[in-house]
């Protein structure tokens, strides 16, 4: 609508409520007036938008008010006229003669008589009526005889209209009320994710409670590279797709949602859809995957009709956003461990599309019911013209609007019209209400720093904001169990005080009130509208009461740093607590070192005496036991020896050292197209002679242990990981993090974070009481020491790289450069990971520590880098550190050290297999989740790589 019908619509209001108040409008005309307005009658919208001269104006209406107005019947003041008429009308219709009456008030006057009859007749003096009333109760009895068997025929008609129109508003009442229902169910999934001890099983069941709720799907099966899904199973299972399929899949155009039982018979046999009732399925954008929803339809609900709406009124961007979801979410099942607060994030969005998208289940079944009573048509004038019809607009993005056959100058179909209005906006207004509701569930769903529980108004439970643990529970006293949707605040709570609390509180129900600041819990109101919708209770534990302003910078820093810690063992608790596997697995290489050395050494104490030499005497001369050769001396080089040839991906994360394992050349020349790509050699002024020489050194201290994994192909391997993984960071909104000079120190420090490798692990080092274990007192042992050797290595003349650096820049560059080789340290595993997530979630992540975590994360996600290639190349870099493995749990033995139980018969497959799978499940996999979720999804085909290398190593595990 334009400014100027708007400002015409606004004036005419005006001059209506102006006539009335002269007296020459009454009520009943201006609301037909309003009536015509509504319905947009022609001669009246004209009217409305020719708007000129005020006082003509208002002539205008009052002449077209006398058009449109009924025309009253002449009254007779002739008696005998009258008595004439009235005699005709005996004479030919002896059911014509009806007077008025107030409908309403014989209602409410035959309710009265009925209870009077019933009291009577329920005493004991109902024999004792005298002749009177038996006499009067008699004519009365015959009366309602002949009124209800010989109602006149246009009453009759009237009483079924009226009958028909309480149906049929009664019947829009219950469909918001369904619908509202049903929703404020679905709600309500999200609480059995809360479930401390999530398990594959229980998520299956989440999932089906989620898409029956949601969509009403029952089953869902889906095609993804040569694998068949089904939910009924739970189970994937290898196919060869036949040509006949094939065409079929063909046939299935993107952005439609086809009903598979139709024309399609044989992907029907390969997706079993005759043991179902709907069967839709699509293909899922962007992806190969045909995906299937299957409908039992056992019981009506609601929404069964939901999915058949998808074509007609274009939401098919939500039924494929669910499908992504649950192809996804089934897929993550068998190659990693879930975070149920992750999940709750994605079912709450994907919950909230389709409760917007709910409102066409609502149209549609307003077009049923009214179908049943008017003509009902979504074409623009669709009657003939003489045909009164209203069109109702529902105000939404497909601009729908029906066309309804209806005379609001009825009373009765005016009911219908209001009463549906009322539906639809009350409809509206909830799912406003759902989508506030769920803002504010993901805002405490990210907080770590509460635990929160909404109840209905009834005391019911409709949302926790995270898993409750034994110790949470322990310290709380709550008693909740996920499983129980109806359960109410006093099963819930065993503190007698907080119970007392609450049940103050909902006496009083103020407002938001806060109360009981210095206890650990609050209880405040939930209103809307002045009306009491519920209330919350927020838990609070002592160190998440902090106040970051209260405190210095580094006071905070050091509580913050306390709190990841808390945070990581307490996730590492779980996650044992769930997999008891995983304590003797190598995953325990990877938990801070306070939480191993309570688990690995607590029983083993180091041997001081003379021995001890020897043992390091023949530990040094065991070397001579690798398996390869080690380098016999510097493999020298010029500039001018590298040329500039193509190297195969190495931009980006296809690219494989492998194949120049043996030629130590192209392996100099990938390091220097990476240094000159980035410019480094130019910006820095890098002498090439000098950068000829310390490249040579580098190699040399990295092979010359003979080491099968930690050598130079490792080290460039990490460096063009940095360097891939750099180029896709400057192509999102956090590329002006990683300046020129931090991009230097980062990708040099992926070349040199190994160097000079000694083949064993921090632990073996430790125990052996090995020169470097003495020189940096245990703490990050190898990782100070290839620090350090780098470093020296920068400092001497003929392998100075960077002479230019004024010694402000030298420190700052040696001071990254260090801090993400000791990122490299695996220890700090859960550390770093728990810290990035905490910082990137805030508004402002961006510090200098912020890009010391980022550059840091990026290093150790690059030191896995050969773990996230295609399998067969995975797999080499898997038996590489394996044999390492091996080889350290012999020495271990042999000389009397704590033997690792995860190192042993690594060299029977099964056993390495299984012990692939969980590092790969609890380690690389959710390390570069991580990192691509950073780079805005970018490292999806690495993903892909480890979810089919763990299904892989599974398949081995089993063999």
């Amino acid at each position: 609508m334009s400014k100027q019908n708007l400002s015409n619509y606004i004036k005419f209001l005006n001059h209506l409520t102006e006539l009335e108040q002269k007296g020459l409008l009454t009520s009943k005309q201006k609301h037909l007036l309003k009536i015509n307005l509504t319905t947009k009658e022609q001669t009246l919208d004209k009217l409305i938008c020719s708007f000129e001269d005020e006082v003509n104006y208002q002539n205008s209406i009052l002449q077209y008010l006398s058009a449109i107005e009924p025309q009253t019947k002449q009254k007779c003041h002739s008696a005998g006229e009258n008595e004439a008429q009235l005699k005709f009308r005996k004479r030919h219709n002896s059911h014509s003669r009806v007077t008025t009456f107030n409908e309403s008030k014989l209602i409410a006057n035959l309710d009265e008589l009925n209870d009077q009859l019933m009291n009577v007749w329920q005493s004991d003096a109902q024999f004792l009526f005298n002749q009177e009333i038996n006499e009067k109760l008699r004519k009365v009895g015959e009366l309602i005889n002949k009124t209800t068997t010989s109602t006149p025929l246009g009453s009759q008609k009237q009483v079924n209209s009226t009958n028909e129109t309480r149906i049929l508003t009664d019947g829009l009442r219950s469909l918001y009320k369904d619908m509202k229902q049903h929703f404020n169910d679905y709600l309500r999934c999200h609480i059995l994710l809360m479930d401390d001890q999530l398990t594959t099983e229980h998520l299956y069941k989440v999932l089906r409670a989620f898409m029956k709720n949601l969509v009403d799907a029952d089953e869902v099966t889906f095609i993804i590279n040569n694998e068949l899904y089904t939910s009924r199973t739970e189970q994937f299972q290898d196919i060869i797709i036949t040509e006949q399929q094939q065409q079929e899949i063909d046939l299935i155009q993107d952005k439609q949602l086809i009903d598979l039982s139709q024309c399609y018979p044989e992907l029907g046999v390969l997706f079993q859809t005759n043991q179902y009732k709907g069967n839709y399925a699509l293909k899922i954008s962007n992806s190969s995957c045909i995906f299937c929803f299957h409908q039992k339809r056992e019981k009506n609900i609601i929404i069964d009709s939901f999915l058949s709406l998808c074509n007609e009124y274009q939401f098919f961007e939500e039924v494929n956003q669910l499908a992504y979801f649950l192809l996804e979410t089934l897929k993550q099942a068998r190659v990693q461990c879930f975070n149920p607060l992750q999940l709750s994030h994605m079912i709450q969005d994907i919950g909230i599309a389709f409760i917007r998208c709910s409102k066409y289940i609502f149209i549609q079944k307003v077009i049923e019911m009214l179908k049943d009573r008017y003509q009902v048509s979504k074409e623009s004038n669709p009657f003939s013209s003489d045909s009164p019809f209203v069109e109702f607009d529902f105000r939404d993005s497909l601009n729908l609007s029906i066309y309804i056959c209806m005379d609001l100058n009825k009373k009765e179909e005016m009911n219908v019209y209001q009463q549906l209005n009322l539906s639809y906006n009350k409809y509206l207004k909830f799912i406003k209400q759902c989508y506030d509701r769920t803002t504010f569930y993901k805002f405490f769903v990210k907080s770590q720093d509460s635990l929160i529980f909404e109840f209905d108004k009834q005391g019911l439970i409709t949302f926790v904001s995270q898993p409750i643990t034994s110790k949470l529970a322990d310290d709380f006293g709550i008693n909740f169990n996920p499983q129980m949707f109806n359960a109410s605040y006093k099963s819930m709570f065993k503190n007698k005080n907080l119970l007392q609390h609450i049940e103050n509180q909902l006496q009083e129900q103020n407002q938001w009130k806060l109360t009981d600041s210095n206890s650990s819990y609050e209880v405040f109101m939930k209103m809307e509208e002045k009306y009491f919708k519920g209330f919350f209770v927020i838990f609070q534990q002592g160190w998440f009461r902090y106040d970051q302003k209260e405190l210095e910078a580094n006071q905070w820093n050091k509580l913050r740093k306390k709190i990841i810690q808390s945070e990581t063992k307490q996730y590492l608790d779980k996650l044992e607590q769930k997999h008891p596997q995983l304590k003797n697995s190598v995953v325990q290489m990877f938990k801070p070192k306070s939480s191993q050395k309570q688990s690995l050494f607590k029983n083993f104490s180091p041997n001081f005496s003379p021995n001890h030499l020897d043992q390091r005497i023949s530990l040094k001369e065991s070397e001579n036991d690798r398996k390869i050769l080690k380098t016999k001396g510097v493999n020298h080089f010029y500039s001018d020896m590298i040329t500039d040839t193509c190297i195969e991906d190495i931009n980006n994360l296809k690219f494989n050292i492998l194949p120049y394992s043996c030629n130590w050349l192209e392996k100099q020349k990938v390091v220097f197209y990476i240094l000159r790509s980035n410019n480094f050699i130019e910006d820095y002024k890098i002498n090439e002679t000098a950068l000829c020489n310390f490249l040579c050194a580098l190699e040399y201290k990295y092979n010359k242990s003979g080491n099968q994994f930690h050598n130079y192909d490792h080290g460039v391997t990490v460096m063009q990981c940095s360097h891939a993984i750099s180029l896709e960071i400057m192509k999102t909104k956090h590329a002006h993090l990683l300046t020129q000079f931090t991009k230097f120190a980062l990708i040099l420090a992926a070349l040199c974070h190994d160097v000079s490798h000694t083949g064993r692990t921090n632990t073996f080092e430790i125990n052996s009481l090995s020169n470097l274990a003495i020189r940096y007192h245990d703490k990050s042992v190898l990782e100070q020491h290839h620090a350090a050797t780098s470093i020296k290595m920068l400092c001497a003349p003929s392998t100075n790289i960077i002479p230019n650096f004024n010694s402000e820049e030298f420190r700052d560059f040696r001071k990254l450069f260090i801090s993400n080789i000791l990122f490299t340290d695996i220890t700090e595993h859960f550390n770093l990971i728990k810290s990035f997530e905490a910082r990137t979630q805030e508004l402002n992540f961006g510090t200098e520590q912020d890009v010391r975590l980022m550059t840091g994360i990026i290093i150790h996600t690059s030191d896995f880098a050969g773990a996230a290639k295609p399998f067969p190349i995975s797999k080499e870099w898997s038996t590489r550190v394996n044999t390492e493995f091996q080889e350290q749990y012999t020495l271990e033995g042999k000389f009397g050290y704590p033997q690792q139980p995860y190192m042993k018969d690594l060299d029977q497959l099964p056993i390495m297999a299984k012990s692939e799978v969980g590092f790969f499940k609890f380690i690389v996999r959710p390390l570069w989740a991580v990192m691509s979720k950073f780079v805005e999804d970018r490292l999806q085909e690495s993903i892909e790589n480890l979810d089919y290398t763990i299904i892989e190593w599974e398949k081995l595990m089993i063999k």
